[in-house]
């Protein structure tokens, strides 16, 4: 697995491959910066945790490669404002209509490049962020669970008391599972027990 630390807001853009295949992850601002490392693999898929254009502005430079989104965050991801597009720009850098969306569930699993990946809804920080498992080993968690700490629940479609809960549904998973953030280092889900206070 490669990561790339992108844009205005750190962003972390993973690249999950296997042998020349691979998954795109979040793949956030100026990622054109980065693109010829990225494109020595086949890009086979683009995972979104949500909708914010730290974490989703680099699809524009795809061009039907499935992107897997959980359901409810669509209305972050087609929305200038939802999205905080409208913070710097007058509008969205794609058309939805345009782009190759999956819809995902809660607790949905599917297969990648011999990857099995389990959908865990967990808004929050947004109203449809989802954290990906894979391979019940690693987690990508978005702006969920950072090390020590969690995303902002005040954005649009955000919610504390949501937020709370979709922590609680993290922290029964095995403590031995690596946590890949949106923002930040790597940690683990036992580490984040043990410290974070968010998990007490």
């Amino acid at each position: 697995m490669i990561s790339f630390v992108l844009g205005r807001y750190m962003e972390n853009t993973y690249l999950l491959d296997n042998n020349k295949d691979a998954i795109l992850i979040d793949p956030g601002e100026n990622l054109k910066s980065v693109l010829k490392d990225i494109l020595k693999y086949n890009i086979k898929a683009i995972l979104l945790t949500h909708g914010h254009i730290d974490h989703v502005d680099g699809i524009k430079e795809f061009k039907n490669i499935p992107i897997y989104i959980y359901k409810d965050e669509l209305s972050v991801l087609n929305d200038k404002t939802n999205s905080l597009y409208d913070l710097y720009f007058d509008t969205l850098p794609y058309n939805i209509d345009d782009l190759n969306i999956i819809k995902l569930n809660d607790n949905q699993e599917f297969n990648l490049i011999g990857h099995n990946i389990k959908v865990i809804h967990t808004p929050g920080h947004t109203i449809g962020s989802c954290c990906y498992l894979v391979d019940n080993k690693i987690l990508f968690s978005g702006d969920t669970l950072f090390q020590v700490g969690m995303g902002r629940t005040d954005f649009p479609t955000g919610n504390f008391n949501q937020m709370m809960d979709s922590l609680n549904k993290l922290k029964k998973l095995d403590e031995s599972i690596l946590v890949y953030p949106g923002h930040g280092v790597e940690t683990t889900i036992g580490f984040e027990k043990k410290y974070n206070p968010y998990f007490k």
